[in-house]
């Protein structure tokens, strides 16, 4: 191991940041070299004896608070890992979008190369803050949509009205009303455009009933009105659903297309997530 580190011609780089308000029975996977995964009893501590009071109040005695997002790299020999602040970020935003959880990472995220500790960050702070909210759990169904949410997360960096929307949702998690509801009128304006609460409608509604009932929902909160736990959640699904479809401008035109009487081209997987 000594001789491989020291000579051979590449370096693996591992970082682990725990994390509170999820459970899952089994590692899984959500893009290469990123897994979430339960976590193994001293496997922070052998390396780090003061690892303790760096974790999560109650980790690892909880169901809740008994696995970690583990992020790998092969490194050329003289190669910088990639920000795995950045990558554990992303992956907890979409966790959050997937399951609802009153999620987050860290506080901090340990570092090892080729086994041997290497460092400790601190995690980015809205990915390091838990929301008031429930814990969730990550089971078969949510596993592939998270995926797919992670992956399209990255799109967002040529399209700067998704990321202000995805930016508002996220801190619109932390607020109280009426700061909540303004960030969210915010956030579905900037996804969904000005006639947001109909196209969400149209989006989410599996018929004309359901469809009905959310527009009331979200016209209230269009005028002002607080945001309730529907509204809130539609909110949440309205993003896995824009994020699945990986072209939000193409989504609005079918949306509109579906507005006026007229067929979508496209199949959305507004997932009940």
């Amino acid at each position: 191991m000594l001789e491989s580190s020291l000579f051979g011609e590449h370096r693996q780089y591992v970082a682990i940041a725990p994390l509170a308000g999820l459970s899952l029975s089994k590692a899984a996977e959500l893009a290469p070299g990123l897994v979430v995964r339960p976590f193994s009893a001293g496997e922070l501590s052998t390396h780090w004896p003061e690892s303790r009071g760096l974790l999560p109040r109650s980790f690892g005695r909880e169901p809740d608070r008994n696995c970690v997002l583990e992020f790998r790299q092969d490194l050329d020999v003289g190669g910088a890992p990639h920000d795995a602040g950045a990558e554990i970020a992303d992956a907890v935003s979409a966790l959050r979008l997937t399951t609802s959880a009153a999620l987050a990472a860290g506080p901090v995220l340990f570092e090892t190369l080729d086994g041997r500790p290497f460092g400790i960050q601190a995690v980015l702070p809205i990915a390091a803050t838990q929301p008031p909210g429930e814990p969730s759990r990550l089971d078969a169904f949510r596993t592939p949509i998270a995926v797919e949410v992670l992956a399209a997360l990255g799109d967002a960096d040529g399209d700067p009205e998704l990321a202000e929307a995805l930016d508002r949702w996220e801190l619109s998690l932390f607020q109280n009303e009426p700061f909540r509801g303004e960030q969210l009128r915010a956030a579905l304006s900037a996804l969904l455009g000005e006639t947001w609460p109909m196209r969400c409608s149209v989006l989410l509604g599996e018929d004309a009933a359901t469809r009905e009932e959310l527009h009331g929902h979200l016209v209230a909160l269009a005028a002002g009105e607080p945001a309730g736990a529907t509204s809130a959640d539609a909110s949440r699904r309205a993003f896995v659903a824009v994020l699945r479809s990986r072209d939000r401008a193409e989504l609005v035109h079918d949306l509109d297309r579906e507005l006026l009487g007229l067929s979508r081209r496209t199949v959305v997987r507004a997932a009940a997530v």
